[in-house]
């Protein structure tokens, strides 16, 4: 199963893809879509869009994985991080990707075992799953991690699904 991590932001979304097969888990690909500051909203969120769309067209997903939306004391800030995230949303549901989405603090008790894991901590467990790739941006590295806990979590309702229907 392919699966695509998101990590939204109107400056840096970044985004991740992980493979399994079986207990083997492989990295494909990973990156960021970067927006011009200096543009409109509009034109930043269109860019968002049609550079993941891009992304999406290069791999054969079958899933896909965004983190919620934390709000912290900044509405405004909240509100356009919504935006870039509703981008994302919309790429990944134009090709009827299934979308799981996860709160930052699960996304880092699965990758590094605790809930508030720093960026660091959750670079560095990316860096031991994947030794071979250089991960420049957090936002990578944090798309990464979004999959990787998108992985983790289906396996486990794959798992229950299948004892319940053994006891049934």
């Amino acid at each position: 199963m392919q699966v695509i991590g998101i990590d939204p932001g109107l400056n840096y979304t970044g985004w991740g893809v992980v493979s399994s097969d079986g207990p083997n888990i492989s990295y494909l690909g990973s990156g960021v879509c970067k927006t011009n500051s200096k543009d409109e909203l509009s034109v930043r969120l269109v860019s968002i869009l049609e550079q993941l769309r891009e992304v999406l067209s290069s791999f054969d997903l079958q899933s896909a994985a965004i983190e919620k939306t934390f709000v912290k004391s900044d509405p405004v800030a909240a509100l356009k991080l919504g935006q870039a995230r509703a981008a994302a949303i919309i790429s990944v549901g134009e090709r009827n990707l299934r979308v799981g989405e996860y709160s930052p603090n699960y996304i880092k008790k699965v990758v590094a075992g605790r809930g508030h894991a720093t960026k660091e901590d959750i670079k560095r467990m990316i860096s031991i799953q994947f030794p071979r790739i250089k991960l420049d941006r957090s936002d990578e590295s944090d798309a990464i991690a979004i999959a990787l806990c998108h992985l983790h979590s289906s396996k486990m309702e794959d798992t229950l699904s299948r004892a319940i229907e053994r006891t049934i």
